[in-house]
Formats: C-alpha cells, sequence, structure tokens
C-alpha cells in the first residue's frame, strides 16, 4: 500500500497542548490527544471508516447509549476513522514511532505482526462474555500463546446472487459446485450483464485478491503452509483453486481486475448488473436500501460453492486490540466490553448489516429475520474458514496477489503464477524462521 499520512510528533503535539488547547481536532490525519491528568480521561481509538466495521460513534449506531458510557465513565473517546486501506501503513508507522498514538486499534489480520506493541487483556474478560463468543473467533488475534485482541463481528464470505437473474435465466437454486457456478455464470452473462463480480484489483490482505483465492484453495483441499509452516500450495490443489478463477473470467465483470475495495463490487451487483458475488455479510443491510440498490428483494445467499473436496472461505477477523503504550489499559479494556454488550451488538447487525460475533444476538429471532444471511454465514462457519494470518501476512498475500493478478489478466498461466507465487514465499518463510 502507497497510502499517504502525516506524522506528527509527540514533542509538536505537547506544544500544541501547553498553548492550552483543551482538545484538538486534526481530521482524518490523527485522531490522538495527550490523556489530561485530570478531567476526563481520552481514550484515542483507530479504526476504519464506514461501512467497513466500525463501532458507535463513527458508524451509526447505539450513539446514545456510547455517549452515556462516556459520561458514566468520565472518559472521552476520540476516532481516527481513515478509508480501510490506509489502517495498515498507517498503524505500522504508529508503532515504529515507538510513541503513544491511540489506546484501541482495530485490526484485520494484522495482530501476529503487531504483536510486540499489543496486551494480552483477554483473560481479564467477564467470563459471561467470554462464554458467548465462538471458540474459533481467537484463533486470529492469538500469537505465542497470547489472546491479544477480540473479534466483534462473524465475518465470513458467502455467497450473494440475484434471484429474479436466476429466476430469468430459470436457474432454481444456488450453485453447489465449482462446475455449476462457472455453468451459471456463464447462462447468467450477456449484454451489460455478467454472472460474476468481485474485486481483483488489491493483491494484499483481507479482501485483498490473494485471500480470495485462499477461498478456492481450501475448497480444493488445500492449504497455504504444511504442519511444519513451509508453503505447501503449488500443487493440484493451488493451481486448480487459480484456474477455477481464471475459467470464471469470461463472465466476470471486466472492472473486477481494477476494483481495489469490496464497495466497488457490491455497487456493482447492487445496480442489477451482475449476477453473483462472494460478499462479508454487511452487504446485506445495503444491498436491500432502495436509496442505494435496485436490487432491494431479489438477493438470495448461500455458502460457497464446494471445490473437488469440500465448501470453505475465510475471516474477516475484524478486532479490537489494546496497545502496550495506552496509559489507560483498564478502560480501553472497559470500551471494548461496551462495544460487545449485548444490546451495542444487536444495534450493530440492525443498523449497519455488521454480524454481531455473540452467539446469543446471532440466534436471537429479531436479528435472524432482519438478516437471513445470519443463519447462512452460522452454516458456512461449519466448513474450513482459514485466512492464515502470520507477522508476514501483507508481504505474503502481496507475493501471491500480484502474481493471481497476471493469471485473471491473462498474462501468466495458472501453473506459473502459482509456482512463481510460492517461490516467493518460501523466500519471505525463511526470513521469518
Amino acid at each position: 500500500m502507497n497510502q499517504n499520512y502525516v506524522r506528527i510528533s509527540r514533542r509538536n503535539f505537547l506544544k500544541l497542548a501547553g498553548l492550552g488547547a483543551a482538545g484538538l481536532a486534526l481530521g482524518n490525519n490523527l485522531a490522538a490527544c495527550t490523556p489530561k491528568a485530570t478531567g476526563p480521561k481520552t481514550l484515542n481509538v483507530l479504526v476504519p471508516a464506514a461501512p467497513d466495521p466500525a463501532p458507535p460513534g463513527v458508524a451509526k449506531f447505539s450513539e446514545d447509549v456510547f455517549a452515556k458510557w462516556q459520561t458514566d465513565n468520565n472518559a472521552t473517546v476520540i476516532y481516527e476513522a481513515p478509508p480501510w486501506p490506509q489502517l495498515h501503513d498507517k498503524m505500522a508507522a504508529n508503532f515504529a514511532s515507538g510513541q503513544y498514538v491511540h489506546d484501541i486499534v482495530y485490526m484485520s489480520g494484522w495482530v501476529p505482526e503487531f504483536s510486540g506493541y499489543l496486551v494480552d487483556f483477554v483473560d481479564q474478560l467477564p467470563a459471561e462474555l467470554i462464554a458467548d463468543l465462538p471458540k474459533s473467533s481467537f484463533s486470529t488475534v492469538t500469537w505465542g500463546g497470547k489472546r491479544l485482541g477480540v473479534v466483534f463481528t462473524l465475518s465470513l464470505l458467502t455467497l450473494f446472487y440475484n434471484t429474479e437473474l436466476f429466476q430469468k435465466a430459470g436457474i432454481s437454486a444456488p450453485p453447489k459446485t465449482w462446475d455449476d457456478l462457472i455453468t451459471y455464470a456463464k447462462e447468467l452473462t450477456g449484454g451489460t450483464q455478467y454472472g460474476w463480480v468481485l474485486n481483483y484489483g488489491a493483491p494484499e490482505g483481507i479482501g485483498g485478491v490473494a485471500s480470495y483465492w485462499m477461498c478456492f484453495l481450501q475448497q480444493a483441499g488445500g492449504k497455504l503452509y504444511d504442519d511444519q509452516g513451509q508453503p505447501a500450495f503449488n500443487n493440484d490443489a493451488g493451481i486448480s483453486a487459480l484456474q477455477a478463477m481464471v475459467d470464471l473470467m469470461p463472465y466476470t465483470d471486466p472492472g473486477s481486475i481494477s476494483y481495489v475495495g469490496i464497495n466497488d463490487a457490491t455497487n456493482i451487483f447492487s445496480a442489477g448488473n451482475a449476477a453473483m458475488m462472494m460478499n462479508w455479510p454487511f452487504m446485506w443491510k445495503p444491498a436491500n436500501d432502495p436509496a442505494s440498490s435496485k436490487v432491494v428483494g431479489k438477493i438470495g445467499t448461500a455458502i460457497l460453492p464446494a471445490g473437488p473436496v469440500t465448501s470453505a472461505s475465510i475471516d474477516g477477523t475484524d478486532a479490537y486490540t489494546i496497545t502496550k503504550l495506552s496509559p489507560n489499559p483498564d478502560l480501553a479494556r472497559k470500551l471494548i466490553e461496551f462495544y460487545l454488550q449485548p444490546d451495542v451488538q444487536k444495534r450493530q447487525v440492525l443498523d449497519t448489516g455488521w454480524l454481531p460475533i455473540r452467539l446469543s444476538i446471532l440466534n436471537d429471532p429479531e436479528v435472524q429475520a432482519a438478516a437471513p444471511n445470519a443463519a447462512v454465514v452460522l452454516e458456512q462457519a461449519k466448513y474450513p474458514y482459514d485466512s492464515y494470518v502470520t507477522p508476514d501476512y501483507n508481504e505474503v498475500t502481496t507475493a501471491i496477489g500480484v502474481e493471481i493478478q497476471k493469471a485473471l489478466s491473462g498474462s501468466e498461466s495458472a501453473a506459473d503464477a502459482i509456482k512463481n507465487a510460492s517461490d516467493q514465499v518460501v523466500a519471505i518463510v525463511k526470513k521469518r524462521q
């Protein structure tokens, strides 16, 4: 990622504070304020901008109870909420500075990379909260035997499809296999309409093209690493996974190769110009909003089609973490507990479309009525959904993703792309070890 960011030094910041400013508003470039010795304590929180998964105060939900929480806890919460693609590089620069910037930081597959800067706080969470979370939700926030974050939304990729277009094409059910997927995509393509759309423009990270290939890889029975941590995808599973994506390309919206964010692809689907896509659970709400969608009431969801072995997905790994330099770690933990309160989790899904992580809320009848895809996501969770996060995840997915982009654009065969990607990841892993 080559996103721009602005660095404001701790020294210059303190000079500004010394001028008597009670609170500093620095826009999107910096939301960090030096906590005061007296009066309300300040919590600085780095999260993505909506519509990506964001807490109350950034996304529009539970705003009244959020204001009350701040009053009750004598706290002021200041958010920095850049667009999602800027997050990784922004936090990398902040951590590298060695200076306090944020108390709470949103993570998406980056916990292993930044584990040395994070607090192991999960054991201090209420027992009833931990009992209400899927045990598997801690897998992507655990590194070195320490649980360094808590996931706040069950976010697995599933299939979304246009039921009206299916009906017109005489297709009665969603695809269950790769063969079905490719056949249906071909039948649903014509004129300005395509059978498939996705964002392949970014190679790296969760939601980059490499992570989408990981779904197909697991569907083929493959895995990224073997039990010794060595790359294990330069084989039939890895090649067939990429070949399935290549075989979809004639029926894929041509803009997909350049769409960087999932919202770009979502807009194509919501305009009725694509019949199928894989997407995160949040899509259900905006795609059923008459103000922004032409496919209201015409959306079906299903688990992802199975490859030669099984269905499979990846985990969005959206989590909150606490930094070691936070001067108020206990208060930061209390804020995370607030984000995970049952009423806040319920409003999260009802108002934003991002599913809760608490099992009790996922199974709430009102939630399942408002978000029918919740049951589908729970079904998808019965199948593999490994995101293969490591300390060098961004470097690994960049290497793989660039080669996948070459194959999807027709400049390289699937076999060559996988071999080249594997060679690069072998070199990356050697540096890790």
